[in-house]
């Protein structure tokens, strides 16, 4: 399974600030190991497992000093506002259990961040590792809050293949999007789950399967999540990657 979203950093940030972006995900990654006790130890990526295993990401809670001091001469000979990436793995090449995340920063304003998160899902029980979609929706949730993101995907990576429209996020599982939407809007979605902030709805979780997790071999789900792509696209909801 894979999460992807876009947003757009606040314009104050400092550039090549590996503390901050670190410690920003770190709630996002308390809320995972909550769900699945793979996803709670990470490591900076390498070219090698030797040396990807080599920085912890975090001492504890906080972001460790060897991981903020590898980024920074990662980065030592690009200017400071310049695009960078982080990426992370949770230590395991298992098909079952591996993890990764990749945090898109700076780069000035002219393109949008990235968050990607991707969970191999080998096992043969056709659970998700985050649980239900009622759980998978607090990982959302919890994006969303800290990202304030355009939009989220959630559901299998192959997906991409079946989407409806090349130049716009799919639905796939789950879909966020920062507009309050009902029923009426979306008939075919099998749930919206409205996210709140101060007291006021700031966008909706559509969700395409309930009682089961989302199979992108299953012709019956992608036939949902394709007709709620329709449907927003003839309502001027989903938006074109371009215009983000």
């Amino acid at each position: 399974m894979n999460l992807s979203e876009q947003h757009r950093d606040r314009t104050d940030l400092p550039n090549a600030d590996w503390q901050f972006h670190l410690s920003r995900l770190r709630p996002i990654i308390d809320l995972l190991e909550n769900k699945d006790r793979t996803l709670g130890e990470w490591y900076l990526q390498g070219e090698s497992e030797q040396e990807a295993l080599q920085y912890r990401a975090y001492d504890d809670k906080d972001p460790s000093s060897a991981a903020v001091d590898a980024l920074s001469k990662e980065y030592s000979r690009k200017n400071k506002d310049d695009p960078k990436s982080i990426g992370i793995w949770n230590g395991f090449k298992s098909d079952r259990v591996g993890a990764s995340i990749t945090v898109e920063v700076d780069g000035g304003e002219v393109f949008p961040k990235s968050l990607d998160i991707s969970l191999s899902e080998g096992g043969e029980n056709r659970d998700s590792r985050l649980g239900d979609y009622k759980s998978v929706a607090d990982v959302i949730a919890q994006v969303v809050e800290i990202y304030g993101s355009f939009y989220i995907t959630f559901g299998p990576y192959y997906y991409f293949k079946e989407k409806v429209f090349e130049d716009r996020p799919g639905v796939s599982w789950m879909l966020y999007l920062p507009h309050a939407l009902s029923a009426a809007q979306l008939p075919e979605a099998r749930a919206l789950i409205p996210l709140m902030r101060d007291g006021q709805q700031q966008g909706t979780i559509i969700v395409s399967v309930t009682d089961e997790v989302f199979d992108v071999n299953n012709r019956a789900h992608v036939k949902v999540a394709n007709d709620i792509e329709i449907r927003l696209a003839d309502q001027d909801l989903l938006p074109r990657f371009v215009d983000l």
